[in-house]
């Protein structure tokens, strides 16, 4: 207890009987300093404030950290637990293969897309009946949507999913805000374990004119335009019963009787 001794080298009490510097006194507790006890307010406030600050960080929801990203928990709750793989969602084994043919900037069919494909998942992709691959198909005159890039990146680390899903739930704030590149990085960074500086690179890489995911980008588009497919969402189901095109943003009753017609 060096750090207690007084400059004087002990301690006088009223009766001017000095005790050793370092021990108690008579009442068996040593003399506090009135700037230690001030410092011990400080200390414990940090400590208080430290605390509140990690609990509000483990308790923060994704959804409400980037510029009113909305999904980020009901993406997880979806896709979470199901095997993926680049564009790939379920077992790659699954009797039954759809490819998705959707546009994820497409307004006119987001109610669509958010009503069928987490039933899909829920149901025959969960249950290991089906796999989904997703096909990034303009609906307009252009091969590439700028939130296809967005989506490739995120395929890159098995993310295409849950990225194709906050792209069409927060279609709304992408008026607000301007669909952007800053826009679509803010879909990555709220999704769980995204690594932004890895996707951030793939999707600068991906935009070049040259790159290898526009070429995949205009072969999908060449390969919907081979199926005759419409300018709505499509699915192309295969299984051993064979292989069935839906156009026009078929029902979830249509999909499900389809799927189990070629499996």
């Amino acid at each position: 207890m060096s750090g207690l001794t007084p400059d004087s080298g002990g301690v006088t009490d009223s009766g001017g009987a000095s005790h050793p510097a370092g021990r108690a006194d008579s009442a068996g507790s040593l003399p506090v300093r009135p700037g230690r006890f001030r410092i011990m307010l400080i200390l414990a406030a940090a400590f208080t404030a430290l605390a509140v600050a990690i609990v509000g960080m483990s308790t923060r929801e994704p959804s409400n950290e980037f510029r009113g990203v909305e999904g980020a928990d009901d993406a997880q709750r979806i896709f979470g637990g199901v095997f993926q793989m680049d564009e790939r969602l379920g077992p790659g084994d699954a009797p039954v293969q759809i490819q998705v043919f959707t546009d994820v900037q497409s307004e006119g069919y987001s109610s669509w897309f958010l009503e069928v494909i987490p039933a899909l998942t829920d149901g025959p992709v969960r249950d290991g009946d089906a796999q989904l691959l997703l096909r990034n198909r303009s609906l307009t005159r252009n091969a590439t949507e700028l939130s296809f890039f967005g989506v490739e990146a995120a395929a890159e680390q098995n993310y295409a999913w849950n990225y194709a899903y906050l792209a069409v739930r927060n279609l709304e704030l992408a008026k607000e805000v301007g669909l952007d590149e800053d826009y679509l990085q803010d879909l990555a960074e709220a999704i769980e374990r995204m690594d932004l500086a890895v996707w951030k690179a793939d999707y600068e890489a991906g935009i070049e004119p040259d790159s290898d995911v526009v070429t995949r980008l205009e072969e999908q588009d060449k390969l919907a335009i081979d199926l005759e497919l419409r300018a709505a969402p499509a699915l192309v189901i295969s299984g051993p019963g064979g292989t069935r095109v839906l156009q026009d943003a078929p029902d979830p009753a249509t999909i499900e009787s389809t799927i189990a017609e070629v499996r």
